[in-house]
């Protein structure tokens, strides 16, 4: 009677309710079941808040179960974030770097970089995925500014190795080149390289030397800890080699 349901014909129910069985495999309870729920549930916002149709449309809507399209979603912006261009990783950093604190995202880039670890045998991948996994405090706070130039319709901001390239690894690339290569006679510049300024460095012949082949050589005689990346190497290797505009914060 407190819920003013005048035709309770509907009620009736078997004498233990619905068994789960009945639930999941006869469509006709699972209807029944459903419908009881749904007026009782109306009949009690009703009674509970009466004439606010904004809460009963609230109480009366049917839950949603987006759980495993959740999942999905973050092991496809892993992939996007391991494996994509540039350009792409950041947008995709920056949108969950905006939707998650940063310890979570911590958690959800780790735990998606560890599936692809033990999938793959290369080392080389896995270390990879391993460094485009991390996000450090700065980089979190410059995603998330990022998200903001984005939603504004601009393109995403020039990267920039400032202060974030150690002097010492810088030292072993340059040391590499000058060991590796001929100087071109009579000339001589200031380079600045991530805000680290190296002045009167002679300019340097590749010959028919690769950036790759040189790249590789470098990796055989610096160890990981000591050594650059492989961009900012190419880079390096380009403004000691040859003119070159600035690019990534590195300039002559």
């Amino acid at each position: 009677d407190i819920l003013g349901i005048e035709d309770r014909r509907f009620l009736v129910l078997p004498n233990d309710g619905f068994t789960a069985e009945s639930m999941d495999s006869e469509a006709r309870a699972r209807q029944r079941g459903t419908k009881i729920v749904r007026v009782l549930t109306a009949a009690i916002c009703d009674t509970v808040s009466p004439s606010n149709a904004k809460f009963k449309a609230e109480m009366m809507e049917e839950p949603k179960n987006y759980s495993g399209d959740f999942t999905r979603m973050l092991a496809n912006a892993g992939k996007l974030i391991f494996f994509g261009m540039r350009s792409v990783r950041v947008i995709v950093k920056s949108l969950l770097a905006i939707s998650f604190r940063r310890f979570a995202l911590k958690d959800i880039l780790k735990i998606e970089s560890e599936k692809y670890n033990q999938d793959v045998c290369e080392d080389h991948v896995s270390s990879m995925v391993q460094k485009k996994a991390i996000i450090g405090s700065e980089q979190y706070s410059s995603l998330r500014k990022v998200f903001g130039v984005l939603q504004n319709g601009h393109d995403i901001p020039k990267h920039t190795y400032t202060h974030r390239v150690d002097a010492t690894k810088l030292g072993t690339a340059v040391q590499f080149i000058q060991q590796s290569l001929p100087v071109k006679a009579g000339a001589v510049r200031d380079v600045s390289i991530a805000g680290h300024t190296f002045r009167d460095m002679p300019v340097y012949e590749r010959g028919g030397k690769s950036i790759e082949s040189l790249l590789e050589a470098y990796r055989v005689a610096f160890v990981e800890d000591e050594r650059v990346g492989e961009h900012t190497f190419a880079e390096i290797t380009r403004l000691l080699t040859k003119r070159v505009e600035s690019k990534c914060g590195l300039s002559t």
